[in-house]
């Protein structure tokens, strides 16, 4: 009894030390991509050039929408994946991660074809007018690279979970993948609307 008791303080200590260590990760990369965003804002809305360059409209590649579905398809899954789990149902636990998964692995190839179109753009022309499309890239191209960090996360509570770690108790580890893809869809959101709506 004594054991078990302990046993149980450990895992609720271990708990909320990651959860506090999540909650401070996530806060600091929101902070790093509101100051990008920012940047963005005001490079966009005034020129520090001796002679001001005009930027060209930034016109949005399909892709970078299309993506978007994936993307909030991701942590549609990786939600339920967390329902199952809390109410010990493995196997459609399971087969939730493999879709957020497969889904997470389309988002970076449909992403693919919209950065080149961005890189492409951005060098089509020598007069520094497409500026905004080389700074969009470039913020889109950071998000991918927490995306993949994503993916890696997501990958590790895979096999974890056919290695039988997780059941209606001790299932953190998901919230957090979930929270982390959660918070990647608001920080693609919005980074569309600034793109969008900073013309």
């Amino acid at each position: 009894m004594l054991k078990e008791s302990f046993h149980l303080v450990t895992a609720r200590r271990d708990h909320y030390q990651a959860k506090l260590l999540f909650l401070i990760f996530i806060a600091s990369l929101g902070m790093f991509f509101i100051a990008a965003l920012w940047a963005y804002i005001v490079i966009r809305r005034q020129s520090f050039e001796p002679i001001p360059v005009p930027y060209l409209e930034l016109k949005l590649p399909s892709s970078l929408w299309l993506s978007t579905l994936a993307l909030l398809g991701t942590s549609f899954y990786l939600e339920r994946a967390c329902w199952f789990v809390r109410r010990q149902l493995l196997e459609p636990f399971q087969k939730n991660l493999i879709y957020a998964a497969v889904l997470s692995l389309l988002f970076v190839l449909i992403q693919s074809f919209g950065l080149s179109e961005l890189f492409r753009i951005h060098f089509a022309v020598a007069d520094g007018s497409h500026k905004a499309y080389g700074m969009s890239f470039t913020l889109a191209f950071v998000h991918i690279l927490h995306v993949v960090g994503g993916i890696a996360f997501l990958g590790y509570v895979l096999v974890q979970s056919y290695r039988g770690r997780y059941d209606h108790e001790r299932f953190w580890a998901v919230k957090h993948c979930a929270g982390y893809w959660h918070f990647l869809d608001v920080v693609w959101i919005a980074m569309l609307l600034t793109f969008t709506l900073v013309r």
